[in-house]
């Protein structure tokens, strides 16, 4: 039990931090004892107060107490009482009549410079001005996602390419700095987000959802980090998987410059402007203001972007804005957010880059409204309503919490009259093709170009096309199949799967295959197989230890809940050695080796998987992970079964795995 109650006496001032303070009582003259009206009473170093009335009556209550009390009125001394922060209580007091003569009056500078003592008072009321003190929030939130090709230049619409689409000038924007930009994403969504404390749930019913503009581009990696919550009262803030020190942490000042600028009106609320830039290079840092609001101390506005030395893969710059508001007395929430994050392969690079976009706001709060328990659950972190993805235009307008400019209302006219366009759809089956290496064909995909020509000790120069159905043809089944052929043995490989999306609503998916072909044995499963175009040009050791592999197999993937995914599979294998590759078992009797020509397995594999609160960009097979701030646990057993289907032995592996 002393762990448990030292670890308890440690949280208890956190934890009594975010309770109220009420004080109450008379204040009286205390020579006559008659009540004083209009008394002026506030807390110590504090804005917030209140006067007694006609009858010398006051109460005061907040979040924001300190633990002193200060009675002041013209003509009597001031006075201090100290008090009880957290609690209920009744003081009675009298002031003294002012008699006494003044002395010589000396000013000096302070001790520490203004921008410190306001930092120090925002640290000081993170935990009341902070949303984690609430015992349960929910408002209504509208995201938007927008992509956008940059890097184009003033040339762009002089290119003979160009001018033969010239529906692209119409839809072109540019940012105060004269750079231009195309848009070609834009995602949008309406949710209801809900949250409670003691214990912590949480639930989000997406209302309405759509996507505009160009499909199957394979940038869903950077718009999954884009949704990220980006949380400015936590020490460190988490950005595309990189933690960055917020200027609001506990620890700031070390790693922060603070500068006090300003102060002006924000929404008739008056602000301090706190400028900060890094200490020193090399750090995670931001460079940006902070507008504090004067009596609560809680952060207004922040505005920020990631320094320069901050090395993120493509990422060349980030800038973040997020503005609050007090939406009940005494209770900061988010309002709004803006994010745009430049996406390119280098600095200096003439190719063209991405504007990553995001904007969200939040309206209709509740604040400390609890649901029963039974509410918060759920079999997915986020809920899709069954209308969501339908809903009409007019619906959007009314929902809509900013209007859409007239370029993000133009994407789909835009793209859909590119499409009609022979060099348009060229480029996007192209790009389709360049990330998936499959290229469209209607109802089918024909590919792969990371296999179509390859090199062997086996086979020689080997050649494969593969086709397999596209969306267009099924969104619940996809049909796939391959076929090789090798010109130094002449012989012909080949394989067929099917892919079956059993619940479409919670992923499950079947899949049943037969492949008949070569592996290169020791390598990992995934990298197990030899058809690379690029392992071609670039590999620097032979493939001379090959194996030709005949496997049939079945399996499902199903989603269980919103945190667990389980898969169960059989698998059956025949091994056959090729090139200077051999199988040899000792003979304990001859005292010689034998050589085995065939091995058969025969393996069942089950594996449970659980990953809290990961979410996913889905398509209608495949899906990328936009993974979890906290570990992934998998295990898997794999066993072999002596006997059936010929199977030569009898195995276990058991795999334990935390990412």
């Amino acid at each position: 039990m002393k762990p448990f109650v030292l670890t308890f006496l440690l949280f208890l001032p956190l934890i009594a931090s975010s309770q109220k303070t009420t004080v109450s009582g008379n204040v009286l003259d205390e020579l006559t004892g008659t009540p004083l009206p209009f008394v002026k009473i506030r807390f110590q170093d504090s804005k917030i107060g209140t006067y007694t009335d006609t009858l010398g009556k006051y109460s005061i209550d907040t979040y924001y107490a300190t633990d002193t009390l200060i009675f002041s009125f013209s003509g009597y001394v001031i006075k201090k009482i100290i008090i009880e922060k957290d609690t209920d209580q009744e003081i009675n007091t009298t002031l003294q009549v002012l008699q006494s003569d003044f002395d010589a009056i000396y000013i000096k500078a302070p001790d520490e410079l203004p921008s410190t003592t306001l930092h120090k008072r925002i640290i000081a009321n993170k935990p009341i001005n902070d949303k984690k003190k609430l015992t349960a929030y929910e408002y209504e939130v509208y995201n938007k996602v927008q992509l956008d090709i940059n890097n184009i230049g003033e040339k762009f619409k002089d290119r003979k390419t160009v001018k033969k689409v010239d529906v692209i000038i119409d839809y072109l924007d540019s940012l105060e700095d004269g750079t231009h930009y195309l848009p070609v994403i834009l995602s949008e969504s309406i949710s209801d987000f809900y949250f409670k404390t003691n214990p912590q749930k949480k639930k989000e019913v997406v209302k309405a959802t759509r996507i505009s503009g160009v499909e199957n581009l394979d940038m869903n990696q950077f718009l999954g980090d884009m949704y990220v919550d980006v949380d400015l009262y936590n020490n460190y803030m988490y950005l595309f998987n990189k933690s960055f020190i917020s200027p609001v942490a506990n620890f700031a000042r070390s790693f922060y410059k603070f500068y006090l600028e300003d102060s002006s009106f924000i929404d008739n609320q008056w602000c301090y402007k706190l400028r900060f830039t890094p200490k020193r290079t090399g750090d995670m840092t931001f460079k940006g203001d902070l507008w504090i609001h004067d009596t609560t101390y809680a952060v207004k506005k922040f505005t920020a972007s990631i320094a320069p030395w901050v090395n993120i893969n493509y990422v060349q710059d980030l800038y973040i804005e997020q503005e609050f508001e007090m939406v009940v007395p005494e209770v900061w929430m988010l309002k709004e957010e803006k994010m745009i994050a430049d996406l390119k392969i280098a600095k200096k690079s003439g190719i063209y880059g991405f504007f990553g976009r995001r904007y969200s706001s939040r309206t209709n709060f509740a604040i400390n409204a609890k649901h029963p328990d039974e509410f918060y659950k759920s079999n997915s972190t986020v809920e899709i309503d069954q209308n969501a993805k339908t809903r009409s235009e007019t619906y959007w307008k009314e929902v809509r919490h900013t209007p859409l400019s007239k370029q993000e209302q133009g994407v789909d006219d835009m793209i859909d009259t590119l499409n009609e366009l022979r060099f348009f759809k060229l480029l996007k089956n192209t790009m389709y093709m360049a990330s998936t290496g499959y290229y469209p064909l209607g109802k089918v995909e024909l590919g792969s170009v990371f296999s179509l020509v390859t090199k062997n000790q086996a086979e020689g120069w080997r050649i494969a096309l593969s086709l397999r159905t596209s969306n267009s043809f099924s969104r619940r089944v996809e049909l796939g199949g391959r076929i090789a052929f090798g010109f130094m043995d002449e012989r012909l490989k080949y394989g067929t799967s099917v892919r079956y999306n059993i619940t479409p609503k919670k992923r499950g998916m079947l899949t049943a295959f037969y492949n008949y072909d070569l592996e290169q044995i020791g390598q990992s499963p995934t990298a197990a197989t030899i058809g690379s175009t690029f392992g071609t040009l670039l590999r620097t050791g032979p493939l001379d230890k090959l194996t030709f592999v005949q496997k049939a197999g079945i399996n499902l993937e199903k989603d269980v809940g919103k945190d667990i995914i389980l898969y169960g599979g059989m698998e059956w294998k025949e091994y056959t050695p090729l090139g200077i590759a051999n199988y040899i078992r000792p003979n304990q009797i001859s005292g010689i080796d034998d050589t085995i020509n065939k091995i058969r397995t025969t393996e069942l594999i089950a594996r449970y998987r659980w990953a809290k609160d990961e979410e996913f960009v889905s398509g209608a097979f495949d899906r990328s992970s936009i993974r979890s701030k906290y570990p992934i646990i998998s295990i898997q057993g794999i066993f072999g079964i002596k006997g059936f289907l010929n199977g030569n032995y009898a195995y276990q592996k058991i795999d334990l795995s935390i990412e």
